[in-house]
């Protein structure tokens, strides 16, 4: 008996165990989902909501182009009704020998089919013009999608360079701790020799904390990195995402009057107000046709009985057919036409203005990011000799702390030095990759 009530307590207490294991075990032992940057834009596009909403406005402007075009076409509409009549009796009446009469209730079945067609030949160009706007909402549309995918794949790569970034801090700041446990270390060795002071290891203790503090910010920092990227893939996470923080620069030399030419040929942006205006442009035309006349012609088809067509044969007997041609001309529409061409006008003059407005902007972005991109290259330069020269700084610190010539605070401050001077060439970096992107956005060229 006390080997089975021993048994069952092991079997009750595994999943705890196993519950405590899994939490015991480090982030690394998370299975783990590296993506590239190709992978996580070609994530983006399909989950995005922004890339969705820009998607469904395209489909709506394509419904709105079909629409005006039926709008060229004749209607065509059939009618069939079917019904029962009932008639009660009516008052008393007379007759032509001033008998009273009076008519009993009746009733009967009552059958009818309609057909009609109405076709519009001239509308004052309305309609034409309508589908002018229509081409260019849709073209508009189009564009507008294809910026919001730049737009998304230039978020993705700010999120991902900012993983990276903060990875490879993460890293920089783990060996930062690492060389501080060791300095710490052996200044306390050589404080039982009596070759350090007391002072000198608090210092190395100060140090090692401050460290470890700064490990567990750049820790955070990683993790809301993370986050950042996974809400533009709109992905749950399954585990941990993280990034190939292996990467190649590949330098250029962006030349500002070209790369704005670029910009003011190429961004989808700009193309899409210039559709917006050509539409705005053909919906004046379009409100001027109000005060021209309509020239239609029309087509009616009518059949009633109180008997069912045999056969449903309804073109034998008891029908009634036209066709007709009309003009109409509104001679007072209450002001709807000069209102609505007004509106039109102001539409007109405020895409204008829209893209005058965005002109200036994209020009300045370009530029913006050009200086940029050469800071950063500048960056990468100085920041790459300065870590060479902080490592032997840094080696020589150390070795005359080793030796007696040297102080505590010289070594921590060459630490200092070298871990600042490795974090300024990963930003430098990292800041290069997203400058770059940008600019090939602003510009209108392809990103991934």
């Amino acid at each position: 008996m006390r080997e089975k009530v021993s048994y069952s307590v092991r079997l009750l207490a595994l999943p705890v165990l196993l519950s405590l294991l899994l939490v015991a075990l480090p982030l690394d032992a998370v299975q783990t989902r590296v993506l590239s940057l190709e992978e996580c834009i070609d994530i983006a596009f399909k989950n995005n909501p922004e890339v969705g909403i820009a998607e469904e406005a395209l489909r709506r402007s394509e419904g709105s182009l079909l629409y005006d075009y039926g709008r060229l076409l004749p209607n065509f509409t059939v009618n069939f009704y079917t019904g029962h009549t009932f008639y009660g009796p009516s008052s008393i009446q007379f007759d032509a020998q001033g008998r009273p009469v009076q008519t009993a209730g009746f009733d009967y079945e009552s059958y009818s089919f309609s057909m009609s067609s109405n076709l519009i030949l001239y509308d004052g160009g309305g309609n034409i013009n309508r589908i002018k706007a229509s081409i260019n909402s849709r073209n508009a549309s189009r564009e507008d999608y294809r910026y919001t995918k730049d737009m998304v794949s230039a978020m993705v790569i700010r999120a991902y360079y900012n993983l990276v970034r903060n990875r490879m801090l993460l890293r920089v700041s783990e060996e930062s701790v690492e060389q501080a446990k060791q300095s710490l270390e052996r200044t306390e060795a050589l404080l039982e020799v009596g070759s350090a002071t007391r002072a000198d290891v608090l210092k190395a203790r100060v140090r090692y904390s401050n460290t470890r503090l700064d490990m567990i910010k750049a820790r955070n920092a990683v993790e809301l990195a993370r986050e950042d990227l996974v809400t533009i893939l709109n992905i749950e996470e399954n585990g941990a995402v993280d990034v190939d923080t292996s990467f190649v620069i590949e330098f250029v030399e962006p030349d500002i009057e070209h790369e704005v030419s670029l910009a003011l040929a190429n961004r989808s942006d700009l193309k899409s107000l210039n559709m917006s205006l050509k539409a705005a442009r053909s919906q004046i035309s379009a409100a001027r046709s109000g005060w021209l006349p309509t020239i239609g012609a029309n087509f009616n088809y009518g059949w009633s009985d109180r008997e069912m067509a045999d056969n449903l044969n309804f073109f034998k007997e008891e029908y009634v057919w036209g066709i007709a041609a009309y003009l109409s001309f509104n001679v007072f529409d209450r002001f709807a036409t000069s209102a609505n061409v007004r509106t039109a006008k102001a539409d007109y003059r405020m895409a204008e203005y829209n893209l005058e407005k965005t002109k200036l902007e994209a020009i300045k972005e370009v530029k913006q990011l050009v200086f940029i991109i050469r800071e950063a290259k500048e960056r990468i330069t100085v920041a790459t000799e300065t870590v060479e020269q902080a490592t032997e700084d840094f080696r020589l610190a150390e070795e005359r702390y080793r030796v007696g010539a040297g102080t505590m605070l010289e070594t921590i401050d060459a630490q200092v030095a070298l871990t600042q001077a490795k974090a300024d060439v990963i930003d430098a970096e990292c800041d290069y990759l997203i400058a770059v992107a940008d600019l090939a956005r602003a510009t209108g060229k392809r990103i991934q």
